[in-house]
This record gives C-alpha cells, sequence and structure tokens, in this order.
C-alpha cells in the first residue's frame, strides 16, 4: 500500500470525542466537522476557568472531562492535578502533591509541562520534578512513584518538558538530559517498570510517540540527532536513524508509514542549514519481517522551535515562533508557501479536514484553509489589546517571575527568549466534538461553534 493511500487511514485514528494525550494521539489532527470557524473575546466563548498555579501542559480530555496539571511555589514544590467539566466549565477535583524535585519558578524554566495521559482507566501525570502519579477519573491517587530518588536527578538547562507517550498497557516517559538518560516503559494498572532503556546523554524537550509498524507497536523518538524506533514490547532497538541536527524541541509526527521530523534551533550557536535539512520526512519498511526506516526528503529552509510538524491532506505544515507558516508537499517537500501569520507560534497548529487552526501565543488564532494556496479564512483572539497588555506586562515585584543571572555569551538571545515567555502564554489545545479547549498558563477556555440561540440573535 503506498503512503498516499496509508493517509486514508488516518480517520480510523482519530480519538474522536476524547483527546487522550498530547497532541490527541500523536498527529493534532481531527476529524470533528463542527469546529467553530469565528469568534471573539466574548462570542464563542463558552466559559473561562482560572487554573491553580501555573502550566504549559496541553489540556487531554475523556468523556466529558478535560485533564491539567500545573505547578505552585516559588520553587515549584507543590505539583498540581485537576479535573474540569467540559459542559460547565467548574472544577471536579484537584490533587496536590509534593516535589521530589524542587526548581526555579520563573519564565526560563518549564512549568508543568509534561502534557498527561488519559484512557478508560484512569489519568497519568508527569512533572518536571520526576514524580509519576496515576489517579483516577473521579479523583484519587491510584499509585505514584518518584523517578529521581530511583534514576537521579534531572539536569537541563531549562528543566523537562518531555510529554507522555501511551500504549494500551504503559505509560511511556523520555528522559533525555545532561544526567544518565533513558526511555521508560510503567505499567499502567500497578506502576512497575516494564522495561527502561538507557539512552546517551544529551538535553532535550521532545515528546515520544507510539505507531505500528509490521503489525509490531513502536516506540518512536527523535532526539539528540537522531530518530529511534523501539519495540514497545520490551524495549528493544529496532532502527534508528542518525545524521539530523536541532531535533531537541519538536516532537515527531505520524501520518501513515510516514513520520515527520521537527528540528530548530539547537542552542545560542546553531547550524541552520542542518536544521532545515534535518525538518524531513521518513517512511517506515517492513521487508520480510525486517522493520526499518527511509529518508524520503530533506528540508531546505524551514527551522522550527516550539511547534510540531502537521499534516492536513497532501501537504505538511510547520509554524515557527515567529509565526512563519510554511506549507510543503507531502510526497516531495517541496514548499507551496510560506507566509506570515498575526501572531507567533508556540503550540502545534490542528489540522481539521479543510482547515488549519494556527493557535498563536497571545491568543490570537489564525484559521487558514488547508491545500496548497496561502487563505485565511479568520483571524480570531481570546483577549482584546487592553487585556492582552495585562496579560503580557512582567511584574517586577514578582518571584515568579524574576529572570535567573545570564552568561555574557548569548545574553541578548536568552533576555529576547525570556521575555517573550512572561505573561499568560497560549501553550496548547485539545479538540472537542465542537470546538477546542485553550490552555494558558493560568486559565483554560472553552471555544465552542455558536449555539442555535446566539444564531439567531445574529
Amino acid at each position: 500500500m503506498s503512503s498516499l493511500a496509508l493517509l486514508s487511514l488516518l480517520a480510523c485514528a482519530d480519538p474522536g470525542p476524547n483527546w487522550p494525550g498530547f497532541r490527541g494521539d500523536g498527529t493534532n489532527r481531527t476529524s470533528a466537522s463542527d469546529l467553530p470557524l469565528r469568534w471573539t473575546p466574548t462570542e464563542n466563548i463558552a466559559w473561562r476557568l482560572s487554573l491553580p498555579g501555573y502550566g504549559q501542559s496541553s489540556p487531554v480530555v475523556w468523556e466529558g472531562q478535560a485533564f491539567v496539571t500545573a505547578v505552585e511555589g516559588k520553587e515549584k514544590e507543590t505539583c498540581v492535578a485537576c479535573a474540569v467539566d467540559v459542559a460547565s466549565g467548574k472544577l471536579a477535583w484537584e490533587e496536590r502533591f509534593p516535589a521530589s524535585q524542587k526548581g526555579k519558578n520563573n519564565p526560563s524554566m518549564s512549568r508543568a509541562a509534561p502534557t498527561p495521559v488519559v484512557d478508560v482507566g484512569g489519568v497519568y501525570a508527569f512533572f518536571e520534578s520526576g514524580d509519576l502519579v496515576a489517579l483516577a477519573h473521579t479523583g484519587g491517587v491510584r499509585w505514584q512513584r518518584s523517578l529521581t530518588p530511583e534514576f537521579g536527578e534531572f539536569k537541563n538547562h531549562h528543566g523537562l518538558g518531555s510529554s507522555l507517550a501511551q500504549t494500551k498497557r504503559a505509560v511511556v516517559i523520555l528522559a533525555d538530559h545532561g544526567g544518565k538518560s533513558y526511555l521508560l516503559a510503567v505499567e499502567k494498572p500497578t506502576g512497575k517498570t516494564l522495561w527502561k532503556v538507557d539512552r546517551k546523554s544529551g538535553l532535550s524537550w521532545t515528546s515520544p510517540i507510539v505507531t505500528t509498524q509490521g503489525g509490531r507497536e513502536i516506540v518512536v523518538v527523535s532526539s539528540n540527532g537522531s530518530l529511534t524506533g523501539y519495540d514497545a514490547g520490551d524495549g528493544a532497538e529496532v532502527w534508528s536513524l542518525g545524521g539530523l541536527s536541532g531535533n531537541l524541541i519538536p516532537s515527531p509526527t505520524l501520518a501513515g508509514d510516514l513520520v515527520f521530523v521537527g528540528a530548530g534551533e539547537s542552542g545560542i550557536t546553531f547550524d541552520m542549514k542542518a536544521a532545515a535539512k534535518s525538518n524531513c520526512c521518513v517512511r517506515l519498511t517492513a521487508v520480510n519481517g525486517k522493520l526499518g526506516c527511509e529518508k524520503v526528503w530533506e528540508g531546505k529552509r524551514v527551522v522550527l522551535q516550539h511547534a510540531s510538524p502537521v499534516v492536513g491532506g497532501e501537504h505538511v505544515y510547520y509554524v515557527t515562533k515567529h509565526g512563519i507558516l510554511h506549507c510543503l508537499d507531502l510526497k516531495t517537500g517541496e514548499e507551496r508557501y510560506s507566509e506570515r501569520l498575526e501572531s507567533p507560534c508556540w503550540a502545534t497548529p490542528v489540522s481539521a479536514g479543510d482547515r488549519l487552526y494556527c493557535f498563536g501565543k497571545d491568543g490570537v488564532t489564525t484559521v487558514v484553509a488547508a491545500g496548497a494556496e496561502f487563505r485565511p479564512l479568520a483571524t480570531n483572539r481570546l483577549w482584546g489589546k487592553d487585556e492582552l497588555a495585562k496579560r503580557t506586562t512582567l511584574s517586577k515585584s514578582s518571584p515568579e517571575n524574576q529572570f535567573p543571572p545570564l552568561p555574557p555569551q548569548g545574553r541578548d538571545a536568552m533576555e529576547v527568549m525570556l521575555r517573550d515567555a512572561v505573561g499568560d502564554v497560549v501553550y496548547g489545545v485539545a479538540v472537542i466534538p465542537d470546538g477546542f479547549l485553550i490552555r494558558t498558563g493560568t486559565e483554560l477556555i472553552r471555544v465552542r461553534r455558536a449555539t442555535p440561540e446566539a444564531a439567531k440573535a445574529n
């Protein structure tokens, strides 16, 4: 079966009314057909809920409940998980845990960055402190463990940001950092280790994904110069592709038997040409029972930062932290257009049928028609200009927002990065049947299509 034919099977993996993990099922695609095209600060906003602490994780959704995580305290000494009723926007429950590893609470560090996963059995949350906890849908701890005393403290310049992946049996954690790095599978019912694979030390914030290849379940990791497939049953390395550069923050994206690698800046100084080539397309192969991979095409000039690639129809889209949207041909990698959006984007766009939703970090969402031509359909705002100004103002009196001392090398670049991270940033999105749940650092916002009553009023 060809790669394009396999794309038609993507709908089968669609999470439907549930959004179980980071980027849904790892693709950020949805078949939902009733998503809103337009909204304003006062229209098509069902509710806004202030959340405890601060969090950079995306919401996950299961059977009408959304689950989010956060951290609190000057040293992120408290981890928080809570559930929200999607219909009403009311907090259903909240659980708090002491952090096993503390760290500075400021815009240069991860703050509840790992996105949890959810399934029929419960919710599984992971924090940059190394704390991993399983919760019931109705609240209450099923089991809890800390990876820090077991495997050592995490040593990343900006904390840990990798989100959980899951199989039916296990949750999978990627811990690539300056210390002893590893990939770990933990049994969902018990919290016990199923397998652990040591990896080469290296700073990274990417998240693993899970796919099926040649009838086997494979965990795919893009990080620190390589794309590697591991057997989900025992952690054995199945295949690996090296020679990549800058694949440290964007996560890989699946589309049938294709994997799209995201790559970008890899420090204060980096090889832009090598990073651009690493935004590539890789085909997963299975020949006579032997699994492997082969590069289909390499990128030419796209350099990412936060967001991951997303596929829509016969194109793959990359959006940069500066808000440049690149549309590439899925089969060849040839660029169809490169256009600037109205807002920088940190969250991965959502691909929904003939639309692409690009969620800007400052609450401006640009809806673009899917296809080879750049055709904006709508520009939507969560906040008015005055409200946005308040949300992006640095409070110098707040200890949580004090910048750490910066080294002379790269100080200007780091100061710009830190300044951009201040305020109520849009970090992640979950798709629900009639709209979106948008997560900022301090809020969860439900955007939905116009109700019949509202439509009549207009």
